[in-house]
């Protein structure tokens, strides 16, 4: 199973249905959170209210409406004045303006958002680019069965245009048109019996089981974090090691048991004689005259070279106070009294006389070429770095830096600020969306948002239009992009202007922001599964979520 199968997997298989502000909702919120750490990223957790399920506003405003066509003939002011109210407050509620929805009760909810921001020369303003999936799910309702998706844009436009005519029945009713007749009364019962199936659709939602969210929107969600994985490179051992260890705070119990310091310790310093160095050590050494002195620093132990090799000891064939005072000899450069000859510092580190360090630059010329390419070196270490290539742990660091440095990094990915946010409560009414940018909208003003919604079946596609209330045009430079993507790279994709309600990029273009949403659709041009109970984990495919994750990386990489 490929990773991004296993982000669905996780999502609406091992959490479930996550409808907004609930606890499996926060749970999923924690494993993006992880997920998003371990790639080394600052994570921020953006808590906001919002409300369970938005069907309760709409089923208030349609039942206004329905009240207003009853009153038309005994109180027509009345009539009137309900009328425009549920007109206003269903616009404002679809156009995602607040109407009956501000005042629903509320619970907790959040977004989660993680920063790549690149280290910018002087002068230079990185492209930002947002990347939006939402992660909570909704419910099953009757509005998502085939025979009503069909017809989506003639129900939509019943429910609107019926109760617009509510309140202009009523006010016909007021000015006394065709006075003395039932006409206008008649004429108003039938807007109003029009509105009985959006309320009974609304109705059911309030009671109707949620759904797992496979497709709608764990798929999203997965491919978000699969574009995060291609921009954001990895971070080394030590520095995950550094953010998975917390703090820790012990007890003076748990302190002794350990054999460590405790606070209230008094602490008490003894002199000990330093360690022994290699080889008797070099003592105080005047590194400024090179000499070496006549013997180890006081209280410096000394290593007996003939005992270590099962000879005399030194102490017994030469008492210590018969031993004839020798005169300082040089340590490096010149011979010693002796004869031998003193240790240089080339020697020291393995180089020979004609060593000549231009020659040998010239030679390897490259970091590749640092390793030696044949078996005979005299020095057996396999490394052109003199006697230090002998030690294991220099020779991997050496390769470790030598890869940091010689691999190729894809600068049109990794110079651009991206923004990966995973919205919550996007279903009742996109208030993660909102959340966002309230509290971002300056610094976001110039980014380009890419919105993933239900990509994990189907042929992928971008929209052109979306919508419920008024119809939005998707950012023209974003879908210009993608189009040339597409063009290049001959991907079967195509624009579609589908009936699919409100999304998180909807939230952005009513606020006049740059945005465009990538939704996937099945062979009859609808979202596969989108709020029914067989929207699972196994309703995703993973060539569906790859093909998502290849387009987005592309995009970014051409903006």
């Amino acid at each position: 199973m490929s990773q991004l199968a296993e982000h669905v997997r996780e999502l609406a298989g091992e959490i479930g249905p996550r409808p907004a502000t609930t606890d499996a909702e926060a749970r999923a919120a924690d494993y993006l959170e992880r997920v998003m750490r371990t790639r080394g990223l600052d994570v921020e957790r953006q808590e906001f209210d919002a409300p369970r399920n938005d069907a309760l506003a709409f089923a208030v405003e349609h039942l206004l409406s329905i009240v207003a066509a009853v009153l038309v003939r005994w109180a027509p002011w009345a009539s009137l004045l309900v009328g425009t109210v549920a007109a206003v407050a269903l616009w404002l509620d679809l156009d995602l303006r607040r109407g009956v929805a501000r005042f629903l009760p509320k619970g907790p909810s959040q977004n989660v958002i993680a920063r790549h921001v690149p280290k910018a020369r002087r002068g230079e303003r990185p492209r930002k680019v947002v990347i939006v999936a939402h992660y909570d799910t909704a419910f099953a309702t009757l509005d998502a069965r085939p025979a009503l998706v069909r017809r989506a844009n003639g129900l939509r436009a019943l429910t609107l245009g019926a109760t617009a005519l509510v309140p202009l029945v009523a006010l016909l009713a007021v000015l006394r048109v065709a006075a003395g007749t039932m006409a206008v009364w008649y004429a108003a019962l039938v807007v109003g019996a029009a509105l009985l199936l959006p309320l009974a659709i609304r109705a059911h939602a309030l009671v109707a089981p949620p759904v797992d969210g496979g497709n709608d929107n764990a798929s999203g969600v997965a491919a978000m974090l699969g574009v995060l994985e291609r921009i954001v490179p990895e971070p080394d051992a030590t520095t995950t090691m550094a953010m998975d260890t917390a703090p820790m705070r012990r007890t003076p119990e748990a302190a002794r048991e350990a054999d460590v310091v405790i606070d209230e310790a008094l602490l008490e310093y003894t002199p000990v004689s330093p360690a022994p160095a290699p080889f008797g050590g070099f003592g105080d050494v005047d590194w400024d005259e090179a000499r070496e002195p006549s013997g180890p620093a006081s209280g410096q132990a000394s290593l007996d070279l003939d005992a270590a090799w099962g000879g005399e000891p030194a102490a017994q064939a030469r008492p210590q106070a018969e031993e004839p005072e020798r005169k300082p000899r040089r340590l490096f450069g010149k011979r010693r009294e002796d004869g031998e000859r003193a240790h240089r510092v080339s020697d020291w580190l393995g180089l020979r006389g004609e060593f000549d360090p231009r020659q040998e630059g010239k030679k390897i010329k490259s970091w590749d070429r640092l390793e030696l390419e044949d078996e005979d070196d005299e020095d057996g270490f396999g490394f052109r770095g003199g006697t230090a290539g002998g030690d294991p742990f220099a020779a991997e660091e050496a390769a470790r830096i030598r890869r940091k440095v010689t691999a190729g990094v894809d600068r049109a990915l990794a110079e651009k600020e991206v923004w990966f946010v995973a919205t919550g409560a996007k279903e009742p009414g996109g208030w993660g969306m909102c959340a966002l940018l309230d509290a971002y909208g300056p610094d976001l003003r110039d980014a380009l948002i890419i919105n993933l919604d239900s990509v994990g079946a189907g042929s992928l596609a971008w929209l052109e239009h979306e919508g419920d209330a008024r119809t939005y045009h998707g950012d023209r430079r974003l879908g210009a992009i993608v189009k040339r993507v597409v063009r290049e790279r001959e991907l079967p994709m195509k624009p579609r202007s589908a009936p699919v309600g409100m999304t998180d990029a909807t939230v952005a273009l009513a606020r006049r922001f740059r945005a465009l949403t990538l939704m996937a659709f099945d062979i009859n041009g609808r979202v596969a599964k989108r709020h029914t109970l067989g929207d699972t984990a196994d309703a995703v495919s993973e060539d569906a979520l790859l093909a998502a994750v290849d387009l987005v990386t592309e995009v970014v990489r051409e903006l």
